[in-house]
């Protein structure tokens, strides 16, 4: 989110902050002079904040497969794996892995992007979905509050919008920023995704070629 918008929004964000952990959400928000674009744009800055904390997050997928993403952010290095597949991203590499086999590429550059059917979603792509529902003048959003995995997260459900890849998409953070729960339909395919484990610490496994895989180095290329 440019540093202008959130210059400007700033002040009732912080209003919002207060009203998002009780009873009432955006109704709250909304007699108080916080507008539902701001709420939604400080669940997006909560989510892209780039201060947020290590941790190892385990997922339950649409069809009940598991996922894992692992972050770590000194260095900035963030690891995913589901079924089928890992995504590695460090500052040294951008590593995709299927089977037996790893590709590294340059990290410089690079897009981190998850492959069709991963069943997961990148921070990167909610927080465009929500910058979107933000200036956008037709959507609707509903807040309220959760416990997923033992973790605090504020939820907001939003349909019509109409400048994102998706009319409508459901999401929840965590309290440090964690993506804790998101559903769509994006690009056809069902994303359903729901934090079942949470732990503080990233797991420095997640970041290495695992054992006897085969690697293509392709940097420098």
């Amino acid at each position: 989110m440019p540093s202008s918008f959130r210059a400007a929004v700033a002040p009732p964000l912080v209003l919002a902050l207060g009203f998002l952990g009780g009873c009432g959400g955006l109704d709250q928000a909304s007699a108080s002079g916080v507008s539902d674009s701001d709420v939604v744009s400080e669940v997006a800055s909560q989510l892209a904040e780039a201060g947020s904390p290590a941790y190892t997050a385990t997922y339950r997928l649409a069809g009940g497969a598991t996922a894992r993403v692992v972050r770590s952010p000194a260095p900035e290095r963030i690891a995913y794996e589901f079924p089928g597949g890992r995504l590695i991203s460090t500052p040294a590499a951008v590593t995709h892995c299927t089977a037996d086999t790893c590709t590294a590429t340059d990290a410089a550059g690079a897009d981190v992007a998850l492959p069709d059917g991963s069943g997961l979603v990148t921070d990167t792509q909610v927080v465009a979905l929500l910058e979107a529902a933000a200036v956008d003048e037709s959507p609707e959003a509903t807040q309220r509050d959760t416990t997923l995995a033992g973790r605090h997260a504020t939820c907001l459900a939003l349909t019509g919008v109409q400048a994102a890849e998706t009319s409508s998409f459901d999401v929840c953070v965590t309290v440090e920023g964690t993506l804790a729960s998101f559903r769509a339909v994006l690009d056809g395919d069902e994303v359903d995704v729901v934090l079942s484990e949470y732990t503080g610490e990233a797991e420095e496994g997640a970041f290495q070629i695992p054992s006897g895989t085969r690697l293509i180095d392709r940097r420098g290329r």
